[in-house]
């Protein structure tokens, strides 16, 4: 409303007018204030935000680089386990030639053993024609006492007349009756072979099928030695007993032998079977620590799969990060979509920060299970194949020596 009234061309003030208007001028500008109040705490909010923002990203870069230095660290580990690996493979590789070196060495030992008994033959042979050569030689230069009125034989018979017929035939007599003695120990000899190499041949099959029916424990110290010691010791004893007494009969002599020989077997095959129960009681608790070749390689596998993954994720975090950091916006609606995207790759950067942690955890397990029982059957490997060709060579050494005794005898 007009502020002066018109009254005859005369201009008066209308005070009720004015008063409204000042009163309406005083509340605008009471609320241009208010608003520019509102607007000066809204600026500094926003201020606050994007400050905070800038924290929480540099953190997260911290902790980025953090993750890529575990990441590396744990890249190295595998490399070095994988070394570790290969040197317990090639370790493997030696003891298995060593072993084809010892069983050509025991092939080379039997051969030179059949040769030598055929040296040994032969020369029984030429000293059996040098004996019949010493026995002629001795009847025809025989200077002696021919007895007189020799007394008759028990059947009542009268005794021969001593003739060249005669002497000759107790000759063929004598050669035969020493023709049947070497024969029968020949025989002796052939069948107390036989038999060893039977005997033998059962101790390396029981010895197959208990070493290759289940996979044995780790085995003490002690007791291995405990059993080394004991069949040293009667390994000594037995040879000892051959070479203090080579005038015992044959019979006896492989009695002992046998004996001594299934003794050692029986003793290395109850050892063999408390190991292996040991092994079945200790495989209970184990069984979960040990794991395949193929299996650990695929989990390898698994893990770089996922290693690679989350490589990626964080490659994209960082250049979305970098487009929001470089797309031009208002403060606002800047600060506003900062703040949930930053919540949300927080907590999503949390959850990955524990899965990862739990999945490293997990691969140390495994990777130390692996080598654990890498080792541990590195070493069961070698005990066996060391307690097998120990047991083979003991068996041949006393065969050799037996023979030789008894051929000596002879």
């Amino acid at each position: 409303p007009p502020i002066f009234q018109n009254s005859d061309n005369i201009h008066d003030l209308d005070a009720v007018v004015a008063l409204n208007n000042i009163y309406d001028l005083l509340q605008l500008h009471r609320r241009a204030v208010g608003m520019m109040e509102e607007m000066e705490v809204e600026q500094l909010k926003s201020s606050s935000d994007l400050h905070y923002q800038h924290l929480t990203n540099s953190r997260l870069k911290d902790q980025l680089e953090l993750s890529k230095k575990e990441n590396m660290r744990l890249h190295e580990r595998e490399r070095q386990l994988e070394t570790n690996l290969k040197s317990l493979q090639n370790c493997l590789k030696d003891t298995k030639e060593e072993v084809q070196r010892l069983q050509g060495i025991i092939a080379s030992r039997a051969t030179q053993y059949n040769h030598d008994i055929k040296r040994r033959e032969r020369e029984h042979n030429r000293v059996k024609e040098r004996l019949n050569q010493l026995l002629i030689a001795k009847k025809e230069n025989k200077q002696g006492m021919e007895v007189l009125n020799y007394v008759g034989r028990s059947d009542g018979r009268r005794c021969l007349w001593k003739t060249g017929k005669t002497e000759s035939r107790h000759e063929g007599d004598m050669y035969k009756t020493l023709l049947n003695e070497f024969d029968n120990r020949q025989r002796e000899l052939m069948v107390e072979n036989i038999e060893l190499k039977k005997v033998l041949q059962q101790m390396k099959r029981e010895m197959v099928g208990v070493l290759n029916s289940k996979e044995m424990s780790q085995k003490k110290e002690k007791q291995s030695n405990d059993i080394d010691q004991s069949t040293l010791q009667t390994n000594s004893d037995e040879d000892e007993l051959l070479k203090g007494h080579p005038e015992m009969s044959c019979d006896h002599a492989r009695e002992k032998l046998t004996n001594s020989i299934r003794q050692q077997w029986r003793k290395l095959k109850h050892h063999v079977e408390r190991l292996d129960s040991q092994a079945s009681m200790v495989q209970d608790g184990d069984s979960e620590e040990v794991i395949s070749k193929q299996l650990h390689e695929e989990e390898m596998e698994r893990l770089k799969l996922e290693i690679q993954q989350c490589k990626e994720f964080i490659q994209t975090q960082q250049q979305l990060l970098q487009q929001q950091l470089n797309t031009p916006c208002d403060e606002e609606t800047a600060a506003v979509l900062n703040d949930s995207y930053m919540l949300e790759e927080k907590e999503r950067l949390k959850e990955e920060w524990k899965v990862f942690e739990e999945q490293r955890k997990n691969f140390e397990m495994e990777r130390r299970n692996f080598t654990e029982a890498a080792i541990r059957l590195g070493h069961e490997v070698l005990k066996r194949k060391s307690c097998c060709m120990l047991s083979k060579l003991g068996v041949h050494e006393k065969i050799y020596s037996y023979t030789y005794h008894k051929i000596y005898e002879i």
